[in-house]
């Protein structure tokens, strides 16, 4: 899979339509894709509600496909945000039921805080947040600096 840095509003099409209701988009936001030449995008993150005072951002993904997740991909993913930014957290959105996306953000070492009926009726909503510092001791950071 190739990154794709170049066309951040299809990237941000291609996610909203995959996790919003029909009309809904991203504000202002930074958009990182991954495509194959035979499916063209398969996967995007999002940034956006970017906080600079508070050093925050939030991050929101979108893939057709399970196996475009890898540590070097999540390296790449974090370093926007962390060393780009300077940013001191990233916050992420996603529902309970979403077990993969919550093992995802707590091998990264994110504070997982669900919050009841936030996403409807009987259906909580997970809010994720990454520190810098959890960051660097995550083995995702070692991956994207030559340690392991």
């Amino acid at each position: 899979m190739t990154p794709v840095y170049d066309y951040p509003e299809a990237v941000k099409a291609f996610v909203a339509a995959g996790i919003f209701t029909p009309g809904r988009s991203f504000g202002p936001a930074s958009a990182i894709g991954f495509a194959t030449a035979e499916k063209g995008l398969v996967a995007g993150i999002v940034y956006h509600n970017f906080e600079p005072d508070a050093g925050v951002i939030e991050m929101s993904a979108f893939s057709t496909r399970r196996d475009w997740v890898s540590k070097s991909r999540l390296a790449l993913l974090f370093q926007y945000p962390f060393e780009q930014l300077g940013c001191r957290a990233v916050v992420a959105r996603h529902s309970e039921h979403n077990r993969r996306t919550r093992r995802i953000w707590a091998a990264l070492g994110a504070e997982q805080t669900l919050v009841p009926d936030l996403r409807g009726p009987n259906e909580a909503e997970v809010i994720a947040v990454l520190t810098r510092e959890a960051w660097h001791g995550s083995k995702f950071f070692e991956v994207n600096h030559g340690q392991t």
